[in-house]
């Protein structure tokens, strides 16, 4: 069994085995073991320890002196439990834990610290005075050279700091300290924190004068000797004494089982019934980490929503955890009766809470602030400051150190608090799960008819607000032969619920709670929020907020996020929470002008902004006319079709919401004109089924506005969406039973399109209408009506582009006919009209088609170049979904020609495309791809 072995350095090098002690050997020997010690298990390079022993002029044979030293240390080493390895250029002495007393003093010395931050002051002491007594001389004693000069100095101030330390500590248990500081301000007249302790302890000892006495020795020291004045701290405490500042008395209390101490226990009720809130309990536990040891939490959100629930749950969970106790104020920041509670007033209430009464408190906010922080000093107490208004009501309530933790609850975010230190987390409403189980837990899980539909439709219009949920369950439970259906359609919206959750208790009661945060707004504040209010019921952007405020101010919005009336939800994204959103609504109902003003500008911006994403998105379509927008109306414009696209994509709710929003505010025209700008991407991105229902909202709003080209572009988008969602103008794509009512439904909208355009004089318009009616046609249509439409479209408009469109479908249908002369004539006709363009997308489709044909008129190898170059085009034009149709044409074409290896990849390649697209050509080609696979197996 191997010996221990220990080391000295606080002092003189010394070693011992099993208790005694060896020779370390000559002064360089020392140095040589001081060294790898002090880089506690790490490699000291050889270069390091030769400028350790011998400085900068190493002798002759250097390196073979130090392996000499190192041999003789093993040797010493041997059969013990430390020992020298050879490291990369060095090496490196590795010992047991605690056998160093360089490591022993500062563990020591870090855990007096510790538990001077917490309640054990006492232990605070013994641990410092344990780590003093290990020095037996100024450390490293007769150990030559710079490196070992160097490590005197540092372990010399580590020394004064922890003797500095027990002192402090000392002093705030009360214990006499005068003489020994007093001893050592004069071996260290230099070290201004330990005459500042000396000044404390004499004032209070009764000896004010001799605490300003020592202050002018030392300032005159200082300027005489240095020519500097006192430093700040010296000067702070010399003020504090020329004001009697009551706190410099005041003895903190320690952990001494046998001394008296108040220990209140003011924290109200637990919460029964707490559900949810796993991720804000987690971060509150972490409050507790030594390591993190913060003197302030915030916990902030809208009204209603569950702060003081969480923080009291919490709270009583972790009493023990503050074993001096748990002080509660209601700070009455968002109060519907009475004013905010002065933090002077505040102070008050939390001396005496501590024992501290109120002849002794003194008239000062910040005197009592500092009396509060030194009556907290050495304590571990939980201070719950619930309902704070702002920072400044807050900041002098809070601990002055570790230990104690001031928990605070409130609407507004603090950031002023958060940006010097504390912590925080912001609470959401509960999520649909959490809500229903508040719900059930409130109501009683046995109330009858507790139907899932029911249940989840109540959390959605309560918006998961706990305070909204509580209250709804409450009744439940008084009323338990209702059945939850029954309070469902009752909360059928956001205004329902508020006028449902109505209390004589305005504590209870769901408008006066989010009134109190709205009046607590200045006017400007509450003016923003309640024309935000008017926005759909949807996340909305910045441009959207500057539009409704007509203000391109964003502290406004900030100022609203601070008081939890506004969720950031990205770096451009908010949102309104649906109750928040109702109330505002009914205070912007007393200011019909500015919210007329409100609602037009966001129509403005949402219409326009929409328009200028579809005009790049679909530049043949004809574009709405839209008059001026009014001022403060922000128009997004998008750089290229790209950034339209994802305009578009991200603000697909929003916009849907706009619909809803202009229709039940009357505005028909705007709900139509929204329709068309939302379904051309909904085209687009192949939601035929929403186009559908968002087109029939447009064409109602139309016929009520009496619009007619809003009846007109209604029609032929619900046509060309029915005649697409039902498979017409695909050949072999048919719904059996289906296909001639849907070819009745497109060709009557079509139709009905086509003669309102005319009846404007809207020729090109028609002829976009009539391209349409010649697509969509299903088995029942004549052959020749299609070949009508679209001559007829031809003939109205003079653009190429439509030309060449009217002639690529034609071809197609020609080629549907069997009459392949015919059409090979007219897809080289699309490409002619289309030579004087430079529409690459329209050339790229009338390409696909001459493909089309060909490979019908049994020229495979033609049609494989014509499929090719399409195919490239739509690459270059980044249009993959057509990209993705040509390369299935193209592996048709290929497979005709005899080639079916070419065949098979190029359909690969065309399925990666159209992978995750509606389009049934991807369907086909699971099949053809598949069946080619059982084939090869």
């Amino acid at each position: 069994m191997s010996e221990e072995v220990t080391f000295a350095l606080l002092g003189p090098v010394r070693m011992w085995r099993s208790g005694t002690e060896v020779p370390a050997g000559s002064p360089q020997q020392k140095a040589l073991i001081a060294m790898l010690l002090l880089h506690e298990g790490r490699v000291a390079s050889i270069d390091e320890l030769t400028a350790a022993l011998w400085d900068d002029a190493p002798p002759r044979g250097a390196f073979g002196t130090l392996r000499t030293y190192v041999s003789r240390l093993r040797r010493l080493l041997d059969g013990t439990n430390a020992a020298v390895d050879t490291g990369a250029g060095g090496y490196a002495l590795h010992t047991a834990p605690g056998s160093v007393d360089v490591a022993q003093f500062e563990t020591l010395v870090r855990n007096g610290r510790q538990l001077g931050r917490g309640a054990d002051l006492t232990g605070a002491v013994a641990a410092l005075t344990d780590a003093l007594a290990l020095w037996q001389g100024e450390g490293l004693d007769g150990v030559p050279g710079t490196y070992a000069a160097n490590q005197r100095v540092r372990l010399q101030e580590e020394r004064m700091a922890a003797t500095s330390l027990r002192i402090a500590a000392l002093l705030d248990t009360g214990s006499p300290v005068v003489p020994e500081l007093t001893s050592m301000v004069e071996s260290h007249p230099y070290r201004e924190e330990l005459r500042a302790l000396l000044m404390r302890a004499l004032y209070r000892d009764g000896r004010q004068a001799d605490a300003i006495d020592t202050f002018h020795d030392g300032a005159r020291l200082l300027k005489d000797e240095l020519g500097l004045d006192p430093g700040h701290a010296l000067r702070e405490m010399y003020q504090r004494i020329l004001e009697s500042d009551p706190t410099l008395a005041v003895v903190a209390p320690t952990a001494d089982p046998h001394t008296s101490v108040l220990r209140p226990a003011q924290l109200p009720a637990d919460q029964r019934d707490f559900v949810g809130r796993e991720r804000e309990l987690a971060w509150a536990d972490a409050l507790l980490d030594p390591e993190l040891a913060p003197t302030s939490a915030l916990i902030s959100g809208m009204g209603g929503v569950g702060k003081s629930s969480l923080a009291l749950y919490w709270a009583h969970r972790n009493i023990d955890t503050f074993p001096d106790g748990q002080l509660y104020v209601d700070l009455r920041g968002f109060d519907h009766s009475r004013a905010p509670l002065d933090p002077q007033d505040a102070l008050v209430i939390l001396l005496e809470s501590l024992g501290i009464s109120g002849d002794h408190v003194p008239d000062t906010l910040d005197a009592r602030a500092a009396l509060y922080r030194s009556a907290l000093a050495g304590r571990r107490v939980l201070v719950l400051l619930d309902n704070a208004r702002d920072a400044e009501q807050v900041r002098p309530l809070l601990p002055g150190a570790s230990g104690s933790l001031a928990l605070i609850t409130s609407r507004d975010r603090l950031v002023a608090l958060r940006v010097t230190g504390t912590e925080s987390v912001h609470l959401d409403v509960l999520g649909d799960d959490d809500g229903a189980t508040l719900l059930l837990q409130r109501a009683g899980r046995d109330h009858v008819d507790a139907d899932s539909a029911s249940l989840a439709q109540i959390v959605r219009a309560a918006a998961g607000l706990p305070l909204a949920l509580a209250v709804v369950g409450a009744r439940l439970r008084d009323a338990r032969d209702v059945p939850f259906a029954t309070v469902a359609g009752e909360l059928r919206s956001a205004r329902a619920v508020l006028d449902s959750l109505g209390d004589p208790d305005p504590t209870v009661d769901v408008r006066a709670v989010l009134s109190w945060s709205c009046n607590n707004l200045d006017t400007l504040s509450l003016q923003v929020l309640c024309e935000l209010a008017v926005l759909p019921e949807a996340p909305f952007d910045v441009a959207a907020a500057r539009s409704a405020t007509g203000s391109r101010d964003l502290a406004l919005l900030e100022t609203l996020v601070r008081a939890s009336l506004l969720v950031r939800t990205g770096s451009t994204q908010y949102a309104m929470h649906d109750l928040v959103r109702a109330y505002a609504r009914e205070v912007a109902a007393e200011k019909p002008d500015m919210r007329q003003a409100a609602i037009g500008r966001a129509m403005d911006h949402f219409i326009g902004s929409a328009n200028e994403a579809t005009i790049l998105l679909e530049p043949i379509r004809v574009p709405l006319e839209l008059p001026v927008p009014a001022p403060g109306a922000e128009i997004v414009r998008p750089a290229d079709a790209t950034a339209a696209l994802t305009w578009l994509a991200e603000h697909r709710g929003v916009l849907h919401a706009a619909v809803e929003t202009a229709v039940a505010e009357g505005l028909d025209e705007q709900a139509w004109q929204l329709t068309w700008c939302l379904a051309t991407y909904l085209h687009r991105a192949e939601y035929w089924s929403d186009a559908i229902a968002l087109w029939r909202v447009g064409l109602a709003a139309a016929e009520r506005c009496g619009s007619v080209v809003g009846r007109a572009r209604t029609h032929q988008g619900l046509g060309v969406a029915q005649g697409v969602q039902s498979g017409l103008g695909v050949p072999g794509s048919y719904v059996p039973g289906s296909a001639q009512d849907a070819t009745y439904s497109t060709h009557t909208h079509l139709t009905e399109a086509v003669r309102l355009y005319m009846s404007v004089d809207m020729p090109s318009a028609a002829a976009w209408a009539l391209v349409s009616l010649g697509s969509y046609n299903g088995a029942g249509t004549k052959s020749d009506a299609v070949a009508d439409a679209l001559q007829r479209a031809i003939e109205l408009s003079d653009e190429p582009s439509l030309h060449a469109l009217a002639l690529n479908n034609l071809a197609v249908h020609y080629t549907t006919l069997g009459d392949l002369r015919r059409a090979r004539a007219t897809a080289h006709e699309a490409l002619a009209r289309l030579a004087v363009t430079d529409d690459a997308v329209a050339i790229a489709h009338a390409t696909d088609t001459l493909g089309i044909v060909q490979l019908a008129d049994g020229d495979a190898r033609a049609a494989t170049v014509s499929f090719f170059k399409a195919a490239r085009a739509f690459a270059d034009a980044r249009d993959l979904k057509n990209q993705g149709t040509s390369l299935a044409n193209l592996g048709d074409a290929y497979a005709a020609a005899g080639d079916p290896t070419a065949a098979a990849a190029v359909r690969a390649e065309a399925l990666d495309l159209l992978h995750d697209t509606r389009d049934p050509v991807a369907d086909r080609l699971r099949n053809l791809l598949g069946h080619a696979a059982g084939s090869a197996a």
